[in-house]
């Protein structure tokens, strides 16, 4: 796909509302697990959810989709099969987003099973995310290759191809989606917390282990300072009295006292070691408690 700075805007605008949907589709998530985990979940903000998609994702998103898909497909027939088949897609996720909507209203009326709307919330996001992600890996650089500036510009003087009011993200919010955009806004704050207490977390773990290995280092020094005081004075003493066989004993004291040596700087790090490896642990537990968080 072409960079930011020579994409269409049409399909920068098509990108910019994927990002949309997969911001809602992170919040659905989050509350289909608060329903399964039988703790508290808006469910106000489940149906509203449900609503975005029916009333804007698949009234004007996919709609216009279809238009640029068939524009390319008609240009490059190789592009027929994908386009035909991302326009079914569109067709059943406009369908299952209203079964789905409608099982949401039943449950929160106590007439469906939560499990039912857990099971179905996800396998629409499933779909959502995996539809998604074939258009902007697989479609959208197929189809910039295939149109040219001259295409882009009739397409963009389409009035089914003009940019439409999205009530969650637009300028204006819809009164009937204010709750969700409230999660959202509140979600975005608690995400940037999480990514800031998270790097603080890391960096204290950076800190912490430098400090582990910098103490680990300055005791390997002494050890060794030490190995070699007492080394070069017992050599000195085996020297004055025995100089005949001074040579052998001080190779015997040597290696006995390099084998104390070797023993305390493995010492050093296995403690060492055992330090680092509590640091990463309790640096990977306190990252689960800002997840769940």
């Amino acid at each position: 796909m072409s960079d930011e700075h020579t994409r269409p805007p049409l399909i920068t605008t098509l990108l910019a509302e994927h990002e949309h949907i997969a911001r809602i589709t992170l919040l659905m998530a989050a509350q289909l697990d608060a329903i399964e985990s039988d703790t508290t979940a808006d469910s106000h903000v489940l149906y509203e959810i449900m609503s975005y998609m029916v009333t804007w994702a698949d009234r004007y998103h996919h709609p216009r989709e279809d238009l640029i898909y068939g524009r390319a497909a008609e240009l490059d027939r190789q592009l027929a099969d994908d386009v035909d088949s991302l326009q079914r897609q569109h067709d059943a996720m406009a369908h299952s987003a209203l079964a789905l909507q409608e099982l949401i209203a039943y449950w929160r009326q106590g007439a469906a099973d939560s499990d039912a709307v857990v099971s179905a919330g996800r396998a629409y996001i499933d779909h959502s995310l995996a539809h998604m992600r074939s258009e902007e890996q697989l479609v959208f650089p197929r189809i910039e290759s295939v149109l040219t500036p001259a295409d882009w510009l009739e397409l963009e003087l389409d009035d089914r191809l003009q940019p439409a009011t999205d009530p969650v993200f637009g300028p204006r919010i819809d009164r009937e989606f204010r709750n969700l955009r409230r999660k959202l806004r509140r979600g975005a704050r608690r995400r940037i917390e999480q990514e800031v207490l998270a790097e603080w977390t890391g960096l204290e773990a950076i800190i912490e282990s430098m400090d582990v290995l910098g103490s680990a280092n300055h005791s390997a020094a002494q050890a060794t300072a030490e190995t070699l005081r007492n080394s070069l004075r017992d050599s000195l003493r085996i020297l004055r009295e025995t100089p005949l066989t001074a040579a052998p004993r001080c190779a015997i004291n040597n290696t006995r006292l390099g084998g104390r040596w070797l023993g305390t700087v493995v010492g050093i790090a296995s403690d060492a070691m055992t330090d680092l490896a509590r640091i990463n642990r309790e640096r990977r537990q306190q990252l689960e408690k800002l997840k769940s968080a």
